[in-house]
């Protein structure tokens, strides 16, 4: 079977056919196969959805890989898992989890919907969806985007691998163009696409820094993982460039939030420049919003490797003056393709294009308030309580599929 048809795996009602809305509350259960311990993107996503979802009247379950802390009640460590890297980061797979547990789990939870995180391993989420009730409905979303050729090669192994319990997904989402191409080169599937869900109404009610922070004048924010990808050390060249050319106005200061392997290179680097620069190191999910409130300017610098762009969304539905993003394939789309916004990655041309950006926005007050209205203008689209309609119609169209199956 060609990899275009590994989701047309049974006989499906037509395209056109109506489906009606859910009539009554789902048990739900997502399935991911990393932990819960941490928030990065991906587990952002499935908590802030599955909230929004209860709040809806919802069960909601979490089958998860190895995790000691949950944030989310119903929460099932499913698996052991060990860390590899993989896209430019670091991420954590499991190892084979055992059937008998996943069995007692399916048993004493009927589940409505298993809404997977694409792409899976075949140790646990695999596992998960072979072993699924035939009523049940199921659905995967897809968040990566590749940042290498490995892990383009790795993707396409994987979903060599996953075909036959692929055919049990009925519906698929991906949150962005960048995942959904990514899961037609890498499982052959075409997916809805959904974003991601932030919660507006969080980000815009957090309460204030600690009195004292940040010092008087300009502030421009880093807040991201100290990796190659996510650009810190882009920032830090457009900081050098701009200090050579005079740019910056009096009272400019960064910090930068985070952790990561090149974390001390850059503080290093940092010490050598007259700009006042700070490095807070981890900042905790619920001083997130305040810190990132507190810019005049929030900088993502990502090169890539980026399906999405939701620390882009968590800026501006905190209330930062601007938010400005390299512009790869993902954040471009987050942001819809806005040239204000976005600022060259290319090696030859981001440091001047970065800092005459920093400069613009702190300088410029028509500019930075215009671009400032137009990113607020975006939240509708992707906050929490839109996304979660859309994915409710795609649980209805999955659960429609499973009942026509059964006739």
């Amino acid at each position: 079977m060609a990899k275009t048809q590994h989701h047309m795996h049974a006989a499906q009602p037509p395209s056109h056919a109506y489906v009606e809305p859910l009539s009554r509350p789902l048990t739900i259960g997502f399935v991911f196969d990393d932990t819960l311990d941490v928030l990065d993107g991906v587990q952002q996503h499935i908590v802030t959805l599955g909230r929004e979802l209860a709040q809806r009247g919802h069960t909601v379950h979490y089958l998860v890989g190895e995790t000691h802390e949950s944030p989310m009640p119903h929460t099932h460590s499913m698996a052991h898992n060990i860390e590899v890297p993989f896209n430019g980061n670091r991420m954590r797979i499991p190892l084979p989890a055992s059937r008998r547990h996943i069995r007692e789990v399916l048993e004493r939870t009927p589940f409505d919907i298993l809404h997977v995180q694409a792409p899976y391993s075949p140790f646990m989420a695999g596992q998960v969806l072979s072993m699924a009730d035939p009523r049940t409905g199921v659905v995967a979303t897809y968040h990566i985007a590749s940042a290498d050729l490995a892990s383009r090669i790795g993707g396409s192994l994987l979903g060599t691998i996953n075909h036959h319990t692929h055919r049990r997904v009925d519906e698929v989402i991906a949150v962005s163009d960048v995942a959904a191409q990514y899961a037609t080169r890498t499982a052959g599937v075409r997916g809805t696409i959904i974003p991601n869900p932030i919660d507006v109404r969080r980000f815009a009610s957090a309460g204030p820094l600690p009195a004292g922070f940040p010092p008087r004048g300009k502030h421009v924010v880093f807040l991201g993982r100290f990796v190659e990808r996510k650009g810190a050390g882009l920032l830090l060249d457009a900081i050098e460039y701009g200090e050579q050319h005079g740019l910056f106005p009096q009272g400019f200061h960064v910090t930068f939030a985070g952790k990561g392997p090149l974390l001390d290179s850059c503080i290093a680097r940092a010490s050598q420049f007259e700009t006042p620069i700070e490095f807070l190191g981890y900042v905790d999910e619920c001083d997130k919003p305040a810190l990132l409130r507190s810019a005049d300017v929030a900088v993502f610098p990502a090169t890539g490797g980026e399906s999405f762009g939701i620390v882009l969304l968590e800026a501006i539905a905190a209330g930062a003056g601007v938010t400005l993003a390299g512009d790869n394939p993902g954040y471009h789309s987050t942001l819809l393709g806005d040239k204000d916004a976005l600022f060259s990655i290319d090696e030859h041309t981001h440091a001047r294009d970065l800092a005459e950006r920093i400069s613009l926005a702190l300088t410029s007050a028509n500019w930075s308030n215009a671009l400032h209205d137009r990113e607020r203008a975006l939240l509708q689209r992707y906050d929490v309580r839109t996304v979660a309609s859309q994915v409710e119609r795609i649980y209805a169209r999955a659960l429609a599929k499973r009942r026509f199956n059964e006739q």
